[in-house]
């Protein structure tokens, strides 16, 4: 059950913020191995462009395209990991809420 704080507010149990720390570190660690992944690959990828042709066919080099797509998808993992990601865990009191609205 959820405890009520002072001011009215549902006070988080200690298991549910470890809970949520334990997964807010998770998500830290694993966007750090993604950048090194990502910077690896791309590093190979560029390398391999810039030995092999050069070609930009009029637009962006090939490897611009891996870059850019999954530079966004590192980005936004960096947004979870780091930025005001929605963060909240969901208390006993937020269930019983949905579970009230839902049964109108």
């Amino acid at each position: 059950m959820t405890a009520i704080a002072p001011d009215g507010a549902p006070k988080l149990v200690e298991s549910q913020l470890r809970e949520a720390a334990i997964s807010s570190l998770e998500r830290k660690r694993k966007l750090v191995q993604d950048a090194f992944g990502y910077v690896a690959v791309n590093g190979v990828l560029w390398l391999i462009w810039a030995l092999a042709d050069r070609s930009t066919d009029g637009f962006l080099p090939w490897p611009a395209w891996v870059s850019l797509i999954w530079g966004f998808l590192l980005a936004l993992d960096a947004w979870r990991a780091y930025g005001p990601w929605p963060r909240q865990v969901i208390t006993d009191d937020d269930v019983e809420q949905e579970l009230r609205r839902l049964g109108r």
